[in-house]
């Protein structure tokens, strides 16, 4: 499950910000999922709930935003946003596709628990 991955990479990335920043936590963090592997927002907010229990990011509130890869068809130029691991081109249904895709996980915005 990719999205597991992308979890405690993010709790991680949050918790190495918190020790460099000298903060007491993640009071909120936005992300962008992305890539070609069709990543679940809902498995991967539950994941990102249980991975932060206990951890300086707990009480996060996490703001998903989604970006679908893309596909373009090699025969006809179409750009078209893919609904399977094996799409094929909604114009004249050739199987050479090019997906192009954001990276998997983007931290878009953190806003940090600072000492008073």
């Amino acid at each position: 499950m990719h999205e597991s991955q992308l979890a405690r990479r993010l709790v991680a990335t949050l918790e190495e910000a918190v020790r460099s920043q000298g903060a007491k936590g993640v009071k909120s963090v936005k992300v962008r999922l992305g890539g070609v592997h069709w990543i679940d927002p809902d498995a991967f907010r539950e994941l990102f709930g249980l991975f932060s229990q206990g951890t300086s990011c707990e009480a996060a509130e996490l703001i998903v935003e989604e970006a679908p890869p893309k596909a373009k068809c090699a025969q006809c130029g179409t750009t078209f946003t893919p609904h399977d691991h094996r799409p094929t081109c909604p114009q004249c249904g050739s199987t050479e596709i090019e997906v192009v895709a954001e990276p998997d996980l983007q931290i878009l915005e953190m806003s940090l628990v600072m000492p008073s």
